[in-house]
């Protein structure tokens, strides 16, 4: 869960999208969205302005794509955590976004409840990858040299327990801990302590290094990736 009183901007050029993102948001009371933007310009002024906790985030807008405004936001202020939301699917776009400093990226067209997860996992420290996202990530991870991988140190996956290891490959998939838990037939609290102790044994803190770990050490068989 959040903490009470976690401010959020909201950065989308369509005003339409801007109330709907708002009416998500507010099912959650712990937050509060304090500011708006409408073009890359005006969403790195009002996030310096209000220097909120967290930004949702659109790609294609006027002035400044979302993605340089992300570069930048992050680049001044490292401690505000930024989620984009698009249409845009493809790996240049999710790639380019996690390299600005985005920390989580879902799809417009599944927005909702994986966009509450995401502002959920993001304001806990985490990364939040919408499921067709992660499989994209796992693309390009496949695609690195074998010299890259062979850095992951694979021995260290005897350290996790069967159950540690059953839910890392969820975690890679895609699947927020609430769905996990369902899944598993855990309480979403034992999923987050399982979640923490995966990230302290292995020593990456985000999905990302989740996904690069597991390609590398043969956790997660990319062929049968669902895309």
């Amino acid at each position: 869960m959040t903490n009470p009183g976690h401010r959020v901007v909201i950065c989308d050029d369509h005003s339409i999208f801007r109330e709907g993102i708002k009416n998500v948001l507010a099912r959650n009371p712990a937050l509060q969205v304090i500011g708006e933007a409408a073009d890359g310009l005006a969403a790195v002024e009002t996030v310096k302005r209000l220097k909120p906790d967290l930004v949702v985030m659109d790609i294609a807008m006027p002035g400044q794509s979302g993605i340089e405004a992300t570069r930048e936001i992050t680049q001044v202020l490292p401690e505000i955590r930024v989620i984009i939301l698009s249409v845009h699917s493809r790996k240049t776009f999710i790639m380019e976004a996690l390299k600005a400093g985005a920390r989580g990226y879902v799809l417009k067209d599944s927005a909702g409840d994986k966009l509450l997860d995401a502002v959920n996992a993001v304001l806990r420290g985490e990364c939040y990858l919408d499921s067709p996202v992660a499989g994209h990530i796992v693309d390009e991870f496949v695609k690195l040299p074998e010299k890259d991988t062979a850095e992951e140190e694979p021995q260290s996956q005897e350290r996790l327990t069967d159950r540690e290891r059953q839910i890392l490959r969820l975690i890679v998939e895609g699947l927020p801990n609430k769905e996990i838990a369902t899944r598993l037939f855990l309480s979403p609290k034992t999923v987050d302590n399982h979640r923490a102790r995966i990230m302290a044994k292995l020593g990456r803190h985000d999905v990302i290094g989740l996904v690069k770990y597991a390609i590398a050490t043969g956790l997660v068989d990319p062929d049968s990736w669902s895309r």
